[in-house]
């Protein structure tokens, strides 16, 4: 008797959603939108940017190199970038903004986590654009 009650409710259940999909199928089509309600669409298309050269928007990270490994817990990061931008530096512990000098060099002393961790050096440059670079770095103190 219980199973049939479950069935019999599946059932039911089954049969009012279909036919609440068929009355609001129904009603959907045929339903008519007067044209005082409807607003014509207008584009409007802007001019695509002019194509920037790399020079405009570079990030040279000169230290640590990919993949470097590391005996000391801080280390250097170093690189050049277009004057006026933001420079962030991310670890998993730390992150760090710092802005270049009017040159575009930028120097920094980052804390990196134990073992292997990804660094990611992104800039903001003046106009909006940003630029990451990632670099895998390495803090063991096991000699090779």
């Amino acid at each position: 008797m219980k199973t049939e009650k479950v069935v019999l409710s599946f059932v039911a259940v089954l049969v009012g959603l279909i036919a609440a999909g068929v009355a609001f199928y129904l009603y959907q089509a045929t339903k008519i939108v007067s044209s005082s309600q409807t607003k014509p669409l207008t584009m409007v298309v802007s001019p695509t940017p002019a194509a920037l050269s790399d020079k405009a928007h570079f990030l040279q990270i000169d230290n640590p190199k990919d993949e470097a490994v590391f005996d000391k817990k801080l280390i250097t990061v170093s690189g050049k970038t277009v004057g006026g931008s933001t420079i962030t530096v991310s670890t998993e512990d730390n992150d760090q903004v710092v802005k270049p000098a009017d040159n575009g060099d930028f120097t920094l002393t980052q804390a990196i986590p134990d073992g292997t961790s990804i660094m990611q050096i992104a800039v903001i440059f003046p106009d909006g654009t940003e630029k990451k670079v990632t670099k895998t770095v390495t803090f063991s103190t096991e000699s090779f």
